[in-house]
């Protein structure tokens, strides 16, 4: 199950405890959206893109919990703007997600420096408003399940470094295009079909090859979490620890009952560093404050 219908189970949760029913929202459980073929067909990437989840495969067991930080940030919704501003090129408006990823494409090369050739960024992508076949776009809007693929793409340091804003955004906008297609999708519930008794995750996220920093973004969701007695301050799902996972994460949300962006952050300590000094203060430590709840903190 994906982050999209966790969030549908949540607002259905939510409306039936305050009223007793559920009518703005009714989860599509249907199984027979996505079937495999008869004959399973799947090109060789997909061996590449998944690696085991278990202790033979991961790295770096005795050192990751001191590689990494955990960081919890604020993003106005100005800076956004003007993020997006500065990556939209000829008429082509780039996203709040494309124009965040480009800025942390940038840092995170810049953290990389001379360590490395080359770093990668990968987002998680929900398929359903991408899915353009008349079978798959009936049942999205409440689809109950997991319509999300990996996008990967890795680029040169000091390529990245170099390029623009609006260059990274491109890429960033091209890379999930290409990836999140009705026969992608095809293709992985086939492969899913004849690995299913194995866990797998995404090798970009193992930590090997070149430096991964990977997106989920929970932002454009649709979300109510006020079970009848107010709306919460702060929604962040949350999962087992994959402490041996040696690759960045960040996990966006949109700000309840605001206009920015809340985002979790694991990430090396430098490149932690990066954002909290960098001078236009994108990313702003998240407070009490802000969230409003200042006054229950010093009771």
């Amino acid at each position: 199950m994906d982050g999209y219908s966790l969030c549908i189970i949540a607002t259905a949760w939510s409306e039936l405890a305050r009223t007793g029913a559920v009518v703005s929202v009714a989860p599509n459980h249907d199984r027979s959206v996505f079937r495999p073929r008869a004959t399973p067909s799947y090109g060789p990437s997909f061996g590449e893109q998944f690696t085991p989840l278990d202790g033979a495969h991961l790295v770096n067991a005795l050192t990751t919990q001191c590689s990494f930080v955990e960081r919890t940030y604020y993003v106005e919704a100005r800076d956004l703007e003007m993020l997006r501003s500065q990556a939209s090129q000829d008429g082509v408006v780039a996203t709040r997600l494309e124009a965040l990823s480009a800025y942390l494409w940038k840092a995170f090369a810049a953290v990389v420096g001379a360590s490395d050739e080359s770093c990668r960024m990968g987002w998680w992508v929900n398929g359903r408003r991408r899915l353009s076949a008349p079978r798959y776009r009936a049942a999205m809007r409440d689809y109950v399940g997991n319509v999300t693929t990996f996008a990967v793409a890795e680029a040169g340091v000091e390529d990245t470094r170099r390029r623009s804003l609006q260059d990274i955004a491109s890429t960033v906008r091209e890379t999930i295009r290409s990836t999140a297609t009705d026969e992608h999708f095809q293709q992985l519930v086939d492969w899913v079909e004849e690995h299913m008794a194995t866990k797998y995750v995404e090798t970009a996220c193992v930590g090997l090859g070149s430096p991964a920093l990977s997106v989920t973004s929970f932002a454009t969701f649709s979300l109510d979490t006020d079970f009848g007695f107010g709306r919460a301050a702060l929604t962040m799902p949350t999962g087992e620890d994959c402490g041996r996972l040696c690759s960045g994460f960040v996990q966006i949300i949109a700000r309840p009952g605001g206009d920015g962006w809340l985002v979790a952050t694991y990430v090396w300590p430098r490149l932690a560093a990066a954002l909290d000094s960098d001078d236009r203060r994108i990313f702003k430590p998240l407070t009490a404050d802000y969230l409003g709840l200042g006054q229950y903190s010093r009771l």
